[in-house]
């Protein structure tokens, strides 16, 4: 209420309304001034309930106010002759004949007379009145009014909402990072150096012969191991069967890696909460379709193909039928977390054209005219890195070949690879359409990142559903034939062949580039080899992070349900989920072949865009 009119009034600093928690300087004005000390000034603050009331009594013409609960509050101030006493009613006595200050010349009514202040009025000016009339003060929850009286106005994301197939996700980036070149080495390096035993296998890496190709032997079929375990396989019978809750049992044993990997999912799903095993646990029951069968689960995808082929019957952990005829159990519960294309961009970046070269010399077989770049290549005979490549060399005719290799790329991804040892390619049936379809979906993924990040839209997630979805009928009709077995033996044998690079003996015969940060310890020896013999410039840094980061989005584009989901949240929640993946892939296929998939989708062969590269490289150092 305004009291402008009144002598005596209360005024507020800051204007209200206000934040909780901000203080309020009250002041006792009497004609525009601080009352003078003559006056006793008492204060009354009432709110934020309507029978709250607080007396602050003789505190002086100046308050601060600390209002710490949201509401409406209304102060009042009421002044009394310095060193007088309310009266019971709360007015104050006075003396008949003497006039308070600041009163001179006032009227008094009749009932001053009897010892009680009245409200006198100043003929013609403003009332001069003993008790202010309330001072209003709103006060509004922290964080809406500033404390200058602004009102702050900030935009927020679109609000995310979780869907069930993101445990999925959570499931493949944990397995692929289980089987990742830094955790083989540990493992292997267990084996080969420390002596530790392999059960289910003859031999281990403590008894090793020193001739032979027992401990190639060995290298091998502890790399099988490994895959096998860290892709779920915990029963190494022929059947095989695959535990679902292996994620769950790695993350509960509290280790730095499994905490790392918990604290970044709270950020992948797009939420403040962490995010938890049992939780995990119980999204992985809601999510997996158990089979009619035995009670088996399985993903939807694989539910679907499932009920397809509902006249032929599933095989048991451990059974063979009289006829062999039935779906093998463990392709159809846990299919293995592995991709092609991580072994496509790792051979691009000239991973196995190195150790071929290696194991010519090693065979003193000459590659090139002139003067051979390994010449002084000697790998003694006392330690056990020329034993190895004994082995490797003797099981040459038990690896694939690069025609094997080169015409699945081109079965599962239409993807080619250009060289002297692929003559013309005459496939029956590729996959011309998968770059196009998979870089429109990159593209796509750009224009919806920066619509996301854009508070002031709504992105829309239907154009990535609709990639998505044909990106993974493209991959589904390259699931057959070599689909099952040529990935994981292409990457059993190029995990070998990084560590054989790995050995401290190629460090000092190849050396590297100290001090390059490369994530994982063959791949300096790989960019030697480059250099010597005059192959592309581009650091293997960028294939192989194409190689990692591709095979992740692949697998969670093949295995998600997406022929029949008709929600873009789940598309988006895709896209927001593996942005740190998607982001890392365009960057390599830039850094790598010269192709900005951000600016615009392009369907180029990738072996095409290296061969120009390479041809303006030696262009240029002519």
């Amino acid at each position: 209420m305004s009291d402008n009119n009144n002598r005596f009034r209360v005024q507020g600093y800051p204007r209200t309304p206000v934040q909780a928690g901000t203080t309020v300087r009250l002041e006792a004005l009497l004609d525009g001034e601080l009352v003078p000390a003559q006056w006793r000034i008492d204060w009354t603050i009432r709110g934020p309930r309507s029978n709250d009331e607080k007396l602050l009594p003789d505190r002086g013409p100046k308050i601060d106010f600390d209002p710490g609960v949201p509401g409406a509050y209304a102060v009042t101030a009421r002044r009394l002759p310095a060193g007088g006493t309310p009266s019971p009613g709360g007015e104050a006595p006075l003396e008949e004949s003497t006039p308070l200050p600041g009163m001179e010349g006032g009227a008094f009514s009749a009932k001053a007379k009897t010892g009680v202040i009245a409200k006198p009025v100043v003929s013609g000016g403003p009332v001069d009145n003993l008790e202010t009339e309330p001072w209003d003060i709103t006060v509004q929850s922290s964080g809406v009014i500033s404390p200058e009286g602004t009102v702050p106005v900030s935009l927020q994301r679109t609000g995310v909402t979780g869907t069930l197939d993101q445990v999925l996700w959570t499931i493949i980036r944990n397995r692929t990072n289980a089987i990742s070149f830094r955790r083989y080495k540990q493992f292997i390096d267990g084996v080969m150096c420390g002596g530790t035993e392999l059960r289910g296998y003859p031999g281990n890496g403590g008894r090793l012969n020193f001739t032979g190709t027992q401990a190639y032997q060995v290298l091998k079929q502890a790399t099988d191991a490994f895959l096998m375990q860290e892709c779920g396989v915990v029963d190494v019978t022929p059947e095989g069967f695959l535990d679902p809750a292996l994620v769950e049992r790695e993350l509960e044993t509290g280790s730095l890696e499994a905490q790392r990997f918990l604290e970044q999912e709270p950020r992948r799903y797009s939420r403040s909460t962490p995010v938890t095993v049992e939780e995990l646990k119980s999204l992985r029951s809601l999510y997996y379709d158990q089979l009619r069968d035995d009670g088996a689960v399985a993903l939807p995808y694989l539910k679907i193909i499932r009920d397809r082929l509902s006249d032929v019957p599933l095989k048991g952990p451990n059974e063979t039928l009289l006829n062999c005829y039935g779906i093998l159990r463990s392709r159809l519960t846990g299919p293995l977390a592995m991709e092609l294309i991580w072994s496509y961009w790792h051979e691009e970046g000239m991973l196995v054209q190195t150790l071929n070269a290696i194991l010519a010399r090693f065979q003193n077989r000459r590659l090139v005219d002139g003067r051979d770049p390994l010449a002084r290549l000697d790998l003694d005979p006392l330690r056990p890195l020329a034993n190895l490549f004994w082995g490797w060399a003797e099981d040459e005719m038990h690896r694939l070949t690069v025609r094997r290799r080169a015409f699945e790329y081109d079965h599962e991804y239409g993807l080619t690879l250009l060289g002297k040892a692929m003559p013309e390619r005459r496939t029956v049936d590729t996959r011309s359409r998968f770059i196009e379809s998979f870089h429109t979906l990159l593209h796509s993924c750009y224009l919806f990142f920066k619509e996301d990040d854009d508070t002031t839209v709504l992105a829309d997630g239907f154009p990535l559903l609709n990639a998505l979805r044909e990106t993974h009928l493209i991959l589904s009709e390259g699931a057959h034939n070599q689909f099952g077995d040529l990935p994981s033996a292409a990457r059993a044998e190029m995990m070998i062949m990084q560590w054989l690079l790995a050995r401290p003996e190629m460090r000092e015969f190849l050396g590297g580039r100290v001090m390059v940060p490369y994530e994982e310890e063959w791949m300096d020896r790989v960019d030697t080899m480059k250099q010597l013999q005059g192959w592309t410039d581009t650091t293997v840094t960028h294939p192989r992070d194409l190689g990692v980061f591709g095979e992740q989005i692949l697998l969670s584009i093949r295995y998600g349900n997406w022929s029949v989901i008709n929600d873009p949240q789940q598309a988006a929640n895709w896209a927001r989920y593996w942005r740190p993946e998607i982001q890392r892939y365009t960057h390599a296929y830039r850094a790598t072949t010269g192709m900005d998939l951000t600016e615009k989708v392009d369907a180029t062969v990738p072996a095409y865009l290296l061969q120009r590269r390479l041809v303006a490289q030696q262009r240029v150092s002519r």
